[in-house]
């Protein structure tokens, strides 16, 4: 090939090659214009360029919305069962929630078998378990109570020997052997005053006779046949636990005889010493004995008595409005409550029904209220007084 040839041959090649002179190619891959070659980039394997914005859906169609995942199931009896197993560890002698929490969480755990994924079952076993402790629980408190107090009766019998009447005619007699007591007439009715401060140092009070009311705690075989734990007071007690003072009383077997547990009774009798009796608390508390002269089962008192109803007279409303007048018959201050029921003279219709409740009542206080029944009653309707109550304050 001639000298002019060979420049012509070498534009060709470049021309077909894509280079220009002072480039050279590398690894076939293109010109470098007389510089380094870089580093190679393999898109072999690159990811289109994600793009700006996507074409709106066809019309007609919105976007795709994957689909809700499916609502879990539920198993509302294991969480009651575990509830009631916390109540139930919080009122220990209140047996129903421990037991109704344990067939709650049976039921709960059977369910939860039966879902899937299982729900509920931790649930189930912990309110199951808490009922299963609160029940027993429950049975141990109950246990420490009654033994509590049969040891309390057991120290009354032990610890008041000292204080012993004398057998016979069934006269109590002083414990010293100075013969009987006073006569039951010389014993005075005292106070809620004079009987907070006999409570509060039975010795001081030594020698008192007075008149009181009491209600039989506990009576047997462990207080022996000559003594008593009571409740005392100076009122006739219209309810369960209106008395408050714990005191022991002794007496002659005789003059015991058919006394019993529960009895309400109106007690003449002296102040003969004191006796301390372990609480139910681990503490000691000194309460006063007493010897007994005479007794009388009097029951509870017919609050009824304290409550005097007038004649009804219906307001410009149409309302019938019933006065009744409250007398605290007790020495102390209380709060009354009642119904006044409008009735038939049979008694077998009741009309309606209204209620009387007064706060702060001190010992011997009237006062008059008007109760409103909302009832159309005939001319000859009667008023009776019904679920009476007074509580200490």
């Amino acid at each position: 090939m001639s000298a002019s040839g060979a420049p012509v041959e070498n534009r060709r090649r470049r021309a077909q090659q894509g280079t220009r002179p002072g480039e050279t190619m590398v690894d076939g891959h293109g010109p470098t214009g007389g510089r380094e070659p870089g580093p190679t980039q393999d898109l072999r394997f690159a990811a289109p360029a994600a793009q700006a914005s996507q074409a709106p859906p066809p019309y007609g169609y919105g976007p795709y919305v994957p689909a809700s995942a499916p609502k879990a199931p539920s198993n509302p009896q294991a969480t009651a069962s575990l509830v009631l197993g916390i109540v139930s560890l919080v009122l220990s002698l209140l047996f129903l929630p421990a037991v109704i929490g344990v067939v709650l969480g049976i039921v709960g755990l059977v369910r939860s078998g039966r879902t899937d994924p299982p729900t509920g079952r931790g649930a189930a076993i912990t309110g199951i378990t808490l009922s299963v402790v609160g029940a027993g629980l429950g049975v141990l408190l109950a246990t420490t109570a009654s033994a509590a107090l049969s040891d309390l009766a057991r120290t009354i019998a032990e610890e008041s020997a000292t204080t012993a009447p004398g057998s016979g005619s069934g006269s109590a007699e002083r414990p010293d052997g100075g013969g009987p007591v006073l006569d039951p007439e010389d014993y005075v009715q005292v106070d809620a005053k004079q009987w907070e401060s006999i409570v509060k140092d039975p010795v001081l009070a030594e020698g008192r006779a007075v008149v009181v009311f009491a209600e039989v705690v506990r009576f047997d075989s462990s207080t022996g046949t000559d003594r008593f734990l009571a409740v005392a007071g100076v009122d006739q007690p219209g309810g369960l636990f209106e008395l408050q003072s714990s005191s022991v009383f002794v007496g002659d077997d005789t003059l015991l005889d058919g006394v019993e547990t529960g009895d309400v009774l109106q007690v003449r009798a002296e102040v003969t010493g004191s006796l301390e009796l372990e609480t139910q608390l681990g503490g000691v508390s000194t309460v006063p004995v007493l010897t007994i002269a005479q007794l009388e089962d009097v029951g509870l008192a017919d609050l009824s008595k304290d409550f005097t109803v007038g004649e009804g007279e219906s307001d410009s409303l149409g309302i019938l409005v019933v006065p009744v007048t409250v007398t605290n018959s007790g020495g102390r201050t209380f709060t009354y409550t009642a119904e006044i029921v409008a009735q038939s003279k049979d008694g077998k219709r009741s009309y309606g029904t209204g209620t009387v409740f007064i706060e702060h009542m001190k010992a011997g206080q009237r006062e008059k209220v008007d109760v409103d029944i909302f009832a159309d009653v005939p001319a000859d309707v009667v008023y009776r007084v019904q679920g009476t109550a007074r509580y200490i304050e």
